[in-house]
């Protein structure tokens, strides 16, 4: 059964890109556009994998990232950032993996799945 990844971006021209990626190699994707729609989507899509924005309007990365961690039944789901912004937030454990905007398809790839591993 193919995995199942969650791609939470407020641009949509990386989105399309994400899901051209991870689509074209096997993996059933959802999109969001802010982190509102995120947390919607995680409960909806039940995801495997997560890749998360940091800079995003409503509802940033690190404001997703504390709703899903309070919810008991989703704060296991592993998360790669994919951000374009500075230093990695406080609230982010050491453990999160993250690539820098524009991401090499395939250095992501393998980290899905190190991380789905």
């Amino acid at each position: 059964m193919s995995k199942k990844i969650l791609i939470v971006d407020d641009d949509p021209a990386v989105v399309d890109f994400l899901e051209e990626v991870l689509t074209d190699n096997g993996y059933l994707t959802a999109r969001a556009y802010n982190g509102i729609e995120g947390l919607e989507q995680v409960k909806a899509f039940s995801p495997d994998l997560i890749t998360l924005d940091m800079d995003m309007p409503e509802k940033g990365g690190t404001m997703f990232y504390i709703g899903l961690r309070k919810d008991e039944a989703l704060k296991g789901t592993p998360i790669i950032v994919i951000s374009g912004v500075g230093p990695r937030p406080a609230v982010l454990t050491k453990d999160i993996p993250t690539l820098t905007k524009p991401v090499e398809p395939a250095v992501l790839l393998d980290l899905i799945a190190k991380t789905l591993a």
